[in-house]
């Protein structure tokens, strides 16, 4: 159980390895000169916002002892049926280790499913990974768990950090990249988020962090193929939302790009009062350009390098805007109450975009027939295969009698 800190033991980068990050990519080495050390330094520009891990750059591991912490959650409300039987897989899973995929649900409360499965792992002295690719993800974890858990939680993703004992941490993966076999349990939410799953050296970042005989649980409504065909022995399929109604099933709207931005859109944009829409585009360019045409509708858009991103999201949360215009940043992570979404140019997205998006409304317990539309250009492979993901889901969970 080891933390990566600054030493002496452990070079950065050697033969062509960075023992940071591990990361082994030709390309993302750079080399110059160095007068300090009057030759030549190797660096590795795959963790430099992390640290700098060169060829005169070393490390140690510090040795963290095994804590038992008596800890105790608390719920104002009892798990259902569904959420029962994902708990008592998930315990099963940490006393035995090994590997388990909850392919669950969007709104399936998968939170919720897991706090028993923390609360056995950290009174067995095991130290628990809360992790998420995404920081918005990361921040919502935080404040849940800090809600359901009266014990310490340290938290890390780029620009904060709140540590206590590393035995209970909600991160970034990527911040996992500083821990080798620590964790006796390591939870992996949204884990088709990018960049996680083209990113190899992440995944092999979670690896390193986990005990030898830990067990990771991947949480997902959207596992990759690869994922599903390798860890089908290990699945839990998990299809009712916690609140026992069926998932919002999409409509088709044609809506061409040229109608778009000639107001097409306008008729769909009248709001009920205390309703909230999200409008998905899939480019900054078109987004900023139909704000304008939709200009007397007060849209706020939103966007992953919007320098008031943050600003923006939290005032969205608390209900400032009825209209928002966004790209995908708030496909996940993203809940609220009275929630309505629509997908401009739904034929450029992926099956599992577009599933993630749809999962934005009528999450709450409060009901609300909320409304899902795909306006496109054309109805694409994927489009259809969301929706058939989606009436299938509905169809277990049926079968299952878990939902009304």
């Amino acid at each position: 159980m080891s933390l990566l800190i600054e030493g002496k033991a452990i070079q950065g980068v050697k033969d062509e390895r960075c023992h940071y990050c591990m990361n082994e990519e030709k390309e993302l080495f750079h080399q110059f000169y160095h007068h300090r050390f009057e030759k030549a330094v190797i660096y590795c520009r795959a963790c430099i916002r992390m640290t700098y891990s060169s060829t005169e750059t070393f490390y140690d591991l510090l040795e963290l002892p095994d804590v038992v912490d008596d800890v105790e959650y608390q719920l104002d409300f009892e798990l259902t049926d569904q959420q029962q039987y994902a708990s008592h897989e998930i315990v099963e899973t940490v006393i035995k280790g090994g590997r388990k995929l909850l392919h669950a649900v969007t709104g399936a409360g998968k939170t919720e499913m897991i706090i028993e499965g923390i609360k056995v792992a950290r009174q067995n002295g095991q130290s628990v990974a809360l992790v998420s690719p995404r920081v918005d993800v990361v921040k919502e974890l935080f404040l849940r768990m800090s809600d359901y858990f009266n014990t310490e939680i340290d938290v890390l993703y780029q620009g904060q950090t709140l540590k206590y004992s590393s035995t209970f941490v909600i991160s970034t993966v990527q911040q996992l990249v500083k821990y080798q076999h620590h964790f006796g349990l390591v939870i992996v939410d949204e884990v088709d988020a990018f960049p996680l799953p083209m990113d190899e050296r992440l995944q092999k970042t979670i690896e390193r962090a986990a005990e030898k005989d830990a067990a990771i649980i991947y949480l997902t409504a959207t596992p990759p193929k690869k994922m599903q065909k390798d860890m089908q022995d290990v699945t839990v399929v998990l299809p009712a939302r916690y609140h026992r109604r069926p998932l919002p099933v999409p409509s088709y709207k044609y809506l061409s790009k040229r109608r778009l931005m000639k107001g097409g859109l306008t008729p769909f944009l009248k709001r009920r009062p205390d309703t909230y829409l999200l409008v998905f585009f899939n480019n900054i360019s078109d987004m900023e350009k139909a704000a304008e045409v939709y200009s007397d509708f007060s849209p706020v858009t939103v966007y992953a390098s919007d320098a008031l991103r943050h600003e923006k999201v939290e005032a969205i949360r608390a209900g400032h805007h009825a209209i928002i215009f966004t790209t995908t940043i708030l496909e996940r992570g993203f809940t609220m109450a009275n929630l309505d979404v629509y997908v401009i140019g739904a034929e450029s997205y992926t099956a599992e975009c577009l599933v993630q998006m749809s999962g934005r409304v009528d999450r709450k317990f409060i009901p609300y027939d909320g409304t899902v539309k795909f306006f496109h250009d054309g109805v694409s492979r994927d489009m259809q295969l969301a929706v058939k993901e989606i009436r299938t889901m509905n169809l277990n969970a049926k079968k299952r009698g878990w939902i009304d």
